[in-house]
């Protein structure tokens, strides 16, 4: 009798098929999978976040804006009337303390009424960005006006 060299190699040939075609079934199951998971983080991630939980506190600095910073290139326009222009066409406020900037969000309102000043404002520091709750002159001595 003759050995049946064929049925040997179509063995080998079907349980690597069989492997393959498996690993394939396993890797699309777990890519689905990965997907679903991945998508609740996502959506987790967009999902509006809460307000800031940091306490309030005070911060002191000059309100400016954004484009000028500290140095107005007034030309005729004292530093309040610049600051108000500059937001007025798309910069945001500002706080320089020292060699510290900080974007101011809440009221424009309430902060335009003290651009180019001295102020102490009370907010929650969110990154680089005051969340302002209030905003007080400050006096030449430093102290806040009410």
């Amino acid at each position: 009798m003759k050995p049946h060299r064929r049925s040997w190699l179509t063995l080998i040939g079907f349980l690597v098929v069989t492997t393959l075609a498996s690993s394939l079934v396993f890797a699309v199951a777990f890519a689905g999978v990965t997907a679903v998971i991945g998508d609740d983080f996502v959506q987790a991630a967009d999902a509006p976040q809460a307000e800031s939980t940091a306490p309030e506190r005070g911060f002191s600095g000059i309100i400016t804006d954004a484009r000028c910073g500290p140095k107005h290139s007034s030309r005729g326009k004292s530093a309040a009337e610049c600051a108000r222009f500059c937001v007025a066409n798309g910069s945001k406020y500002t706080m320089v303390d020292g060699d510290k900037t900080y974007e101011l969000a809440g009221d424009s309102e309430q902060i335009s009424k003290f651009a180019g000043q001295r102020v102490t404002l009370v907010g929650n520091l969110n990154g680089e960005t005051i969340n302002v709750n209030s905003v007080m002159l400050q006096a030449e001595n430093g102290r806040a006006l009410r």
